[in-house]
């Protein structure tokens, strides 16, 4: 590495470690978030997870099947009606969940930018091996972010905007203190319940049951506080990610659409992402550029030194990695 010139490594301390967030991509990931000044966010559902969202799974369940206890030891009247009809009622408290679940990731849904937190200073100065397997087929590049400049743009700009960004990290256990978030709103989860068994109860066409939507009601709080718990929650294989994401939640419909959605085709999956938009600033978050192993090393390091001089953003250093890992 001593032919790289200007080829030099940040300080590292634990203040420096845990500020640290780093987003992984490939040559062209890189010159788009550079010449552009923004970053993609995809849909949740193109994730490389193909379990997405169902690590939070079940977290409202246990309080639906409580909710119907108590109305069974009540002799609530709803109770009989199924019973009339060969429904045993504990079966709608064990799907309920999934009915919120579906209809609002029907009608929302969550655009993730992903980050990685190191967690020792091998993986602070030269990046994390698994990353570089997965995410630089050609050789790859990281943009170190600094998270306590990210967390100031994602808050200055939602206030700007209107916008409602998060920036938190991913927890691998399904008991977070994001589900006790959840678990504040079950008073209301219980009343959309509620309301969902009233309206089977009171039907009188058993083939043509016209149901309220099971997400109304919930907005402005609890189905927020809902998908946050789904979105940040992963399965505990992916723990050595440490990741942190960036997400939006907002409509798939068009016209409610606050910020603009495009897609592109990854192998035949049409993904959908956003952007962010100019105002947020992303590249005054970055502070260098690791250049991931891989063949040309060196011209690679002057080549994203010339990009960044074009740009007049000097200010982003740039570093290579020693990491000694070579694709066949």
């Amino acid at each position: 590495m001593s032919k790289i010139p200007g080829h030099t490594l940040p300080t590292y301390s634990d203040e420096s470690r845990e500020d640290a967030l780093f987003h992984y991509t490939s040559g062209n990931g890189l010159i788009g978030i550079i010449t552009k000044g923004t970053i993609w966010s995809t849909s949740y559902y193109c994730a490389n997870d193909e379990q997405e969202l169902n690590a939070g799974q079940g977290v409202l369940q246990r309080l639906f099947r409580a909710a119907t206890h108590e109305l069974i030891q009540a002799g609530d009247r709803r109770v009989g009606i199924f019973q009339q009809r060969g429904v045993d009622i504990r079966e709608y408290a064990d799907h309920f969940e999934e009915t919120i679940r579906s209809q609002a990731l029907h009608t929302l849904c969550a655009y993730i930018t992903c980050f990685y937190r190191p967690s020792r200073e091998e993986d602070f100065h030269h990046g994390l091996l698994s990353q570089w397997r997965g995410y630089g087929t050609d050789g790859g590049y990281a943009l170190q972010f600094s998270r306590k400049k990210l967390q100031a743009a994602v808050e200055a700009n939602n206030k700007a905007n209107g916008l409602n960004y998060d920036l938190q990290d991913v927890y691998y256990s399904a008991d977070n203190p994001l589900k006790n978030e959840v678990v504040t709103h079950s008073k209301a989860f219980i009343r959309a319940y509620e309301k969902f068994l009233d309206a089977i109860a009171e039907t009188t066409d058993l083939f043509d049951i016209k149901l309220p939507s099971p997400v109304a009601g919930l907005t402005g709080g609890p189905l927020e506080a809902l998908l946050d718990y789904l979105v940040q929650t992963k399965n505990k294989h992916f723990i050595e990610e440490r990741e942190c994401r960036l997400s939006l939640i907002q409509a798939v419909s068009k016209q409610n659409d606050s910020m603009p959605v495009d897609y592109f085709s990854r192998g035949g999956l049409l993904v959908p992402f956003t952007q962010t938009p100019s105002s947020f600033n992303i590249l005054d978050c970055v502070e260098w550029i690791l250049v991931g192993p891989g063949p040309r090393l060196d011209a690679r390091f002057r080549s994203v030194s010339h990009l960044l001089r074009q740009v007049g953003r000097q200010n982003i250093k740039v570093r290579a990695s020693h990491v000694p890992f070579t694709r066949f």
